[in-house]
């Protein structure tokens, strides 16, 4: 046979398909679109964090330490590490939280201060500048001037030449405010890459507004010469080991794992479409090919081998695959634009929009083996059919040996669409293999039980008139929808309803009846399509449906917990001479019923019971008897240790970084309670004090403290009650030693700042005087809340101000823009079980054909019969959702209990929109796809048989 025959049989085999040709090459498509589209998408979030990680990080190495600021003599020990070679340069950073002008600063209406020294930073690369074009930092820097980030414009409103009074505050050394002028905005480029809104200030110019305050920096950005990178940074955290220290492959690491896992998660979500698109190419071919019986007999007849007939039926499906491949990566790429706009919008990311032609084109190749893989088991089983059977009319009859083909045949497709799945997931091969028959699994169970159901649905009576065995199920469903209305309302509803559309059946006209029963019984006889169309609709309202029933719960969950855990809804930080100012105010607030004041000190750990932090966090390192340095350790610039490098030995210390920077946290920074005046740390079921005791009154001029149960379990401290810690102020003139005599746990918010609680005594012996800082705890009527924070601004501009609405409100949008984004990554699916349902409508047009013939012969209106196709469409769709948002439900209610420790449910609202929903979708797309069949004329129908 010429090569031509093959493609000139194929070709014009699928034009004749018309309507089915065009759905199973949808079917592809829409698979191929979801890999191509989530791929390009995780490419690009891979490409916005890892392509310039040194930038971001601020140069080769991260040098941090909020809680003891770095100091002039601090810096000294970088300037020895720049002169022996060790780094090539350091450039210290304040990172501050700024607001402008009189507005209350909140979690979201504020932004980073970065104060910089102008003619030493970035030492990686500058951001672009979009206004001056070619302007610098160094040149701009100065007299009050400021270069602010796009996002800053896009959130401020701000332009070059504005003027505005910029607050700027930090921990330790309260706010200040400076008049700055935009002089230059810049793109989120380089250096600050991912870093949102930020305002860059010049270290001379904040200088400037606390003249006779030595600057301290939070950060100190370090580079060195490759082969000295790990060197250095051992050196540096060794003299600073309260400090963490991020190298930039560090960050690479952290950053690529977390994008390795949301790669995943966008692939698996693109190999489920394409798994429900693989089913949808089942359904089709077998129906396709089974109404080519009598065609296939003739070519068997006149000679054509079996291989002959895979030949051509396999050129068939690779051409649908081929054309599917090319329109879904088409679109895949103009959707990966879309959702690539949903997660930066989102998450406020800056990622550029870029295309990889090795996706798109392994798009076309994904959509080519697709086809050829799910087209398989059609194929084979159609080039078995014997012509004599065909000729006579028989049925081929399954047999044992047709029931030892498909389970072959079907064995044969997962470890193939395996295979596939392990190349799309990046030769991961456990991954693909778990993910693919733990879904085959999943499958397999669902597809038993949605067969009984659907049996049971097709089983169910339409009876001419009343009579008691009707009325006495649906009595019986009516009580089964009372008993469940008292666990789930919401399933209590829907089974209520579907009670009351049993009994309203009887009194339907007899056409509206024998349209009814037809449906149902159309359900029970082509039951494995049917259970194909619940499950693609099944997977795709399930994932939506959980996302919104727990979006919806943690969001109802948190808000409830702030409320009852905080007894307070407005929060306020001074510092200096704003404490006193704010105090002498408060009656001049608008609302406010009740307040309280406590003092805060920043300090950090110097000793644990005469134990350097050295000694703890490296006890390899020798330890020293000179005065406390910058190090939080005996000691000023030169390093110690026991390599005679500075830098901790090999496999010193026993804890992990993230134990390090735990044990760092809870022993930082004092909230004191006025104990003497009987103020005291509240006890409730969110702060309880697991061992030893609160505080008292009789703790009134001593430093005792509570600090958090956590340290008692640490691994390498274990804390007990009356241990000692020594604390120092960061600016290293003030320490103290406390003593805890209690452990408290603390869930929900809590009535704290500062994670250790002690007395107003030791916050006052860690602080200069004059320079005390203050939380004020505020109740104030909701109605003027608005009232009594501008009052508060503009008694204290330079306050920073937190209301519980700001938070429930970052929180609330938080939730909102991860259930855009996972709602609409989930929506692929759902798409892919239109496309399904399209293809189940088309094929049970396609084979009814004889039947709407006669049915309009005898009578049928074209609306009768499309209402039956709408009918039989609604209670799939319905039923799909029903027991998707059971699962739902059932895993919502699981993670509540055994991951969140709350109860969980399911919202009235949602369920019945999930289920109206996608009775609805189904009935339109039914619509959509039999409006013409169902139009047929009886004689087109006669004269075909």
């Amino acid at each position: 046979m010429k090569a031509s025959m093959y493609f000139n049989y194929t070709s014009r085999s699928l034009v004749r398909g018309g309507q089915r040709t065009l759905l199973a090459i949808f079917c592809v498509a829409v698979g191929v679109m979801a890999i191509v589209s989530l791929e390009l998408v995780g490419l690009m979030v891979n490409n916005s964090f890892n392509s310039n990680v040194r930038d971001v990080n601020g140069g080769d190495i991260a040098v941090r330490s909020q809680n003891e600021p770095f100091n002039a003599t601090d810096l000294k020990y970088f300037a020895s590490l720049k002169n022996d070679g060790s780094i090539t340069g350091y450039t210290p950073v304040i990172n501050a939280q700024g607001s402008t002008g009189t507005k209350t600063a909140s979690t979201r209406m504020s932004f980073t201060v970065r104060v910089v020294d102008a003619a030493n930073y970035p030492l990686v690369t500058p951001p672009s500048f979009t206004t001056p074009a070619g302007g610098t930092l160094s040149a701009l820097l100065k007299n009050d001037q400021v270069v602010v980030t796009q996002s800053f414009v896009d959130q401020y409103k701000e332009k070059v030449g504005t003027t505005f009074d910029l607050h700027v505050g930090t921990q330790g050394a309260g706010s200040h405010t400076i008049h700055a002028k935009v002089v230059g905005i810049v793109t989120e480029s380089g250096v600050l890459a991912q870093s949102g809104s930020v305002v860059l200030l010049s270290s001379k110019d904040y200088q400037a507004t606390v003249p006779k305050s030595p600057l301290t920096y939070d950060t100190v950005d370090v580079t060195a010469a490759s082969a000295n990178i790990n060197s250095a940074a051992q050196k540096i955290q060794g003299h600073f080991p309260i400090a963490t220290t991020q190298t930039a492959a560090d960050a690479l690491k952290q950053q690529q794992a977390l994008i390795d896992n949301v790669r995943q998660f966008l692939e698996i979500s693109g190999l489920l479409a394409l798994l429900i698109g693989g089913v949808g190419i089942v359904n089709t071919m077998q129906v396709l090919l089974s109404r080519r019986k009598t065609e296939i007999a003739m070519l068997k007849t006149t000679g054509y081998r079996r291989f002959d007939l895979y030949l051509l039926f396999g050129l068939e499906a690779a051409l649908l695959g081929l054309c599917g491949g090319v329109i879904g990566a088409l679109a895949g790429t103009g959707l990966s634009y879309v959702v690539r706009n949903v997660v930066q919008n989102s998450f406020g990311l800056n990622i550029p929009f870029l295309l990889d032609w090795f996706t798109i084109g392994g798009g076309v190749v994904i959509g080519l083996a697709t086809a050829l893989i799910f087209g398989l088991m059609p194929i084979v089983q159609a080039a078995n059919i014997r012509p004599l059977n065909v000729i006579r009319d028989l049925n081929e009859g399954g047999g044992v040996t047709g029931v030892f083909l498909t389970i072959g045949l079907l064995i044969v497709l997962s470890v193939l669409f395996c295979i596939l799945s392990i190349f799309i997931l990046n030769g991961d091969v456990v991954l693909g293999i778990s993910a693919v028959y733990g879904v085959f699994v999943f499958l397999g169970i669902l597809s038993l039980f949605f067969g009984l159901v659907i049996f049971l649905i097709s089983k169910l009576p339409v009876p001419e008139r009343v009579n008691i065995r009707h009325l006495a199920l649906v009595v019986v469903m009516l009580a089964l929808s009372f008993a469940v209305y008292t666990q789930l309302p919401a399933f209590g509803i829907l089974f209520f309803i579907f009670s009351l559309l049993g009994l309203v059946v009887v009194f339907l006209p007899r056409t509206l009846k024998a349209s009814s029963k037809m449906a149902l019984r159309n359900l029970g006889r082509q039951r494995t399509r049917t259970t194909t169309t619940m499950l693609a609709l099944f997977v795709g309202i399930f994932t939506i449906g959980l996302v919104l029933v727990l979006g919806q719960d943690l969001r109802q969950s948190i808000n409830k917990t702030i409320a009852s855990t905080v007894d307070y809804n407005v929060f306020s930080i001074t510092a200096n001479t704003d404490t006193s100012t704010l105090r002498n105010a408060l009656g001049s607030i608008p609302g406010l019923s009740a307040y309280q004041v406590h003092t805060l000190a920043t300090a950090s750990p110097l000793l644990i019971n005469n134990k350097t932090l050295q000694e703890i966090l490296y006890p390899g390192l020798p330890s020293s008897t000179a005065t406390p340095g910058a190090s939080g350790t005996p000691g000023t610039a030169s390093s110690t240790g026991s390599t005679g490098s500075g830098q901790p030995p090999k496999g010193a210390g026993t804890t992990s970084k993230l134990n390090n920077r735990l044990l760092i946290y809870f022993l930082s920074n004092v909230e004191g309670y006025d104990v003497g005046n009987n103020q005291i740390p509240k006890l409730s079921s969110s702060f309880t004090i697991s061992a030893g005791r609160n505080l008292n009154i009789n703790d009134a001029g001593t430093y005792n403290v509570v600090v958090s149960s956590q340290l008692e379990k640490m691994k390498g401290i274990n804390l007990k009650l009356n241990d000692k810690i020594t604390l120092i102020s960061p600016d290293r003139k003030y320490t103290k030693t406390v003593t805890i005599v209690g452990f408290y746990t603390q869930s929900g918010f809590g009535s704290n700042l500062y994670p250790i609680l002690g007395t107003t005594d030791t916050t006052k012996a860690l602080q200069a005087p004059g320079s005390d800082q203050a939380a004020f705890y505020l109740k104030i009527d909701p109605n003027k809340l608005n009232a009594a924070q501008d009052a508060i601004s503009k008694a204290v501009p330079n306050a920073f101000v937190l209301s519980l609405a700001n938070i429930t409100d970052f929180i609330n949008q938080l939730l909102n823009d991860i259930l855009l984004t996972l709602t609409a990554i989930a929506s692929l699916s759902l798409l892919a079980g239109v496309i399904i349902i399209a293809n189940a409508v088309a094929l049970a047009m396609l084979e009814r054909r004889r039947e709407l013939g006669i049915l309009k012969s005898v009578g049928y209106k074209s609306s009768s019969i499309l209402g039956e196709v709408l009918l039989e469409n609604g209670i799939v769709g319905a039923t799909s959702a029903l027991l998707a948002m059971l699962l739902a439900t059932l895993v919502t209610v699981l993670l509540g209990h055994y991951v969140f420790k709350t109860d969980f449910g399911v919202s009235v609202t949602i369920a019945l929109a999930m289920v109206a929903g996608a009775a609805l979708l189904a009935m339109i797309t039914a619509v959509l796809v039999a409006w013409r069949a169902v139009r047929v004329r009886p004689l087109e129908v006669l004269r075909y048989e």
